[in-house]
């Protein structure tokens, strides 16, 4: 295993939304606070976008460009044209609440939730968009101040998900058409450092976790037990990714939200992009279709 490297120190208020594209071998990570949407290629050449509302999650889309939560609901984004579509608007009644993690499961079923903003109230929730477009929320997941994950075991048969602030994971058992089951405790973190934040896996069963204020990634079993851990030079780890022509390297965002000045002075990497080689293999993210009564092509 590579120590983690920062390659791309982008001062990054709340980096998040990291996956890997596969057709275009190139990662691709937001800013929530700043709005910014930004892209690098395996070869290093980067690319960054501004588009208002927030951007939180994107993943690639089966129409072209991506589709993206914002802090008011779904949208699509046109590279191409630098363009954001709204499609589904969700939640515009809850004033304090944004859309913040989410992703694909292995049939393209696209997972996302929403947080209260302020992070006091459990105000957020959890939402499924089928690849038929229909969006439903999961009320079977609970409320919850601040949703992070999902992520999906690679042999299709779990999803796990968190509320950040609670320090507890959950998992639920799928079934052949990826229907979540009751939800049950996975994972209290307990004595661990931090937060629970963003979260993948891979295909020998581990579990990615970064821990938030904890400054560091750690793989967990099947069982649930500690395997490994990766400490990272900043406190604030938000999402991880696996990418690279072989799925073998954890891409990581991390954010210099909530550090003071002293904070940043001591760790003047946070905010940046940081890529570490691992023994261990992901799965290719699934391209997520658009919204039920959606249709437009743009381009790939």
């Amino acid at each position: 295993m590579s120590s983690p490297n920062c390659v791309w120190d982008a001062k990054a208020e709340l980096g998040e939304g990291v996956f890997w594209h596969p057709k275009e071998q190139a990662v691709y990570w937001v800013d929530i606070v700043q709005s910014k949407l930004h892209r690098m290629t395996d070869e290093g050449t980067q690319q960054t976008w501004h588009f208002d509302g927030r951007a939180s999650a994107v993943v690639p889309c089966e129409a072209g460009g991506l589709l993206a939560t914002f802090e008011s609901g779904l949208s699509h984004i046109n590279l191409e044209t630098e363009t954001v579509t709204p499609l589904l608007p969700l939640e515009i009644d809850s004033l304090n609440n944004r859309f913040n993690d989410g992703y694909t499961d292995n049939l393209g079923n696209f997972w996302f939730g929403s947080m209260d903003d302020t992070q006091q109230a459990e105000s957020g929730h959890f939402y499924r968009m089928l690849r038929n477009g229909t969006v439903t929320r999961l009320d079977n997941f609970g409320a919850v101040c601040i949703s992070n994950g999902p992520a999906f075991s690679t042999d299709g048969n779990w999803v796990y998900f968190t509320d950040t602030i609670t320090g507890k994971i959950f998992r639920a058992e799928l079934d052949a058409n990826n229907n979540p089951g009751q939800p049950e405790l996975h994972i209290d973190f307990g004595e661990l450092k931090g937060h629970p934040d963003g979260m993948c896996t891979d295909t020998a069963g581990g579990l990615w976790v970064c821990h938030f204020a904890g400054g560091c990634i750690t793989r967990f079993l099947q069982n649930g037990e500690v395997d490994q851990v990766i400490e990272l030079p900043v406190p604030n780890i938000t999402k991880c990714a696996f990418g690279g022509k072989e799925l073998r390297t954890l891409y990581i965002t991390t954010a210099a939200l909530s550090l003071d000045d002293s904070q940043r002075k001591a760790h003047p990497l946070s905010g940046g992009l940081f890529k570490v080689d691992v023994p261990f293999q992901g799965v290719p993210v699934v391209a997520a279709p658009l919204p039920k009564g959606f249709n437009f092509q743009s381009p790939i």
